[in-house]
């Protein structure tokens, strides 16, 4: 069951026509950097990090990544028109920060904008989501092949995703890496925050392996993240697979690596040497959802005054499980339900940044 402040947002922010193929935001044009939320030339959030104790590179490296955003819009269309006047643009950029900063050491950072599907898609029961999901991905195949074929140079490439970002990798992958040569060239695809039922793993990833140690490469890796004991309120999701839409259960068992350790059993792990980071900005409301206009404020990322948690594998949902310090201290936070889905990337930021040097050590 969807808790009750999800509800009121759905309620605000639902759609009052039927998604139409022929009434649709204008298509980006992949060859205008306007059209990208962060290029290696071009200086952006993707460069912010806590503090000058980290290296930034910014062009250069030997590895791209190919990264694409979360859900940032709640307007009532069924799709972004990529306004960067917008605070959905704006909610692009702090996860630019927060989330494909942690690659600003080791990779080329390549990141397009797209006409993402709206956040009430997801709740949709009719077919206009997933159309509109459908939307936003044929943007990110595209988007795809132009990074490929004029920026990428034959280089080595990681895809990074998370949230609706990972429901369009795992489609892009099936479609346009698993099968094909570039496969060859994938370090590893990190796609997290979205599920990947246990179920349907072979059918899209038939050549493409689970990551079950640090150092593996041509794999993917997966987790979505809760407090300990937490079990996820809402019922079932959209899930793509090459047959087509389906909706499935969230309580069924899903793919997942825990990031602390980098393996796939149910031990609890720590990671001494991670760091997890928070967004920053004076005056700026992040957990905002109805404010129509970019602010314009600055923003930063910084080190969390709490640092410190265990994490372990659910044996039956698959889910990474939290507990301790630093999760003690997120769960005081207004509105927070015990779903750290917002925190997916930002929690692990420091044992992750390690884990993008070893696989790339480990590939080339």
């Amino acid at each position: 069951m969807t808790d009750n402040n999800t509800l009121k947002l759905l309620e605000l922010i639902k759609p009052e026509v039927d998604f139409d193929f022929s009434n649709t935001p204008q298509k980006p044009d992949y060859s205008n950097p306007d059209s990208w939320a962060a290029l290696p030339d071009i200086d952006g959030q993707q460069f912010y990090v806590p503090d000058t104790s980290f290296a930034v590179n910014k062009n250069n490296n030997e590895v791209d990544v190919f990264y694409i955003h979360p859900t940032g819009f709640y307007e009532k269309n069924w799709n972004s028109d990529m306004d960067k006047n917008k605070s959905a643009y704006e909610r692009t950029e702090i996860m630019l920060g927060n989330q494909v900063s942690v690659f600003n050491e080791s990779c080329n950072i390549f990141a397009p904008e797209y006409r993402q599907a709206t956040y009430y898609s997801f709740f949709d029961v009719q077919n206009n989501g997933r159309n509109a999901l459908d939307l936003a991905y044929s943007d990110i195949e595209t988007a795809f092949t132009f990074f490929i074929e004029n920026f990428n140079n034959d280089k080595p490439f990681i895809i990074a995703a998370h949230s609706q970002g990972a429901l369009h990798a795992h489609r892009l992958i099936n479609r346009m890496v698993d099968n094909t040569d570039l496969k060859n060239r994938l370090v590893s695809a990190y796609v997290i925050g979205y599920i990947i039922p246990e179920k349907f793993y072979e059918d899209l990833f038939p050549n493409t392996i689970k990551s079950s140690n640090f150092n593996d490469t041509g794999c993917i890796i997966s987790w979505s993240s809760v407090v300990e004991g937490f079990k996820r309120n809402r019922e079932k999701t959209l899930f793509w697979t090459p047959k087509g839409w389906s909706v499935e259960l969230m309580s069924q068992k899903i793919v997942s690596t825990n990031p602390f350790s980098w393996t796939n059993d149910d031990t609890w792990y720590t990671d001494n040497r991670n760091k997890s980071i928070i967004n920053k900005a004076q005056n700026y409301d992040f957990t905002d959802r109805l404010r129509p206009d970019h602010t314009g404020t600055k923003k930063s990322i910084g080190l969390t005054r709490i640092q410190g948690f265990d994490c372990s594998l659910n044996s039956e949902s698959g889910l990474l499980e939290a507990r301790g310090p630093l999760i003690d201290s997120i769960k005081k936070m207004k509105f927070f339900n015990g779903d750290l889905h917002a925190f997916d990337v930002m929690l692990f930021w420091g044992t992750l940044r390690q884990n993008i040097k070893d696989r790339i050590d480990a590939f080339i």
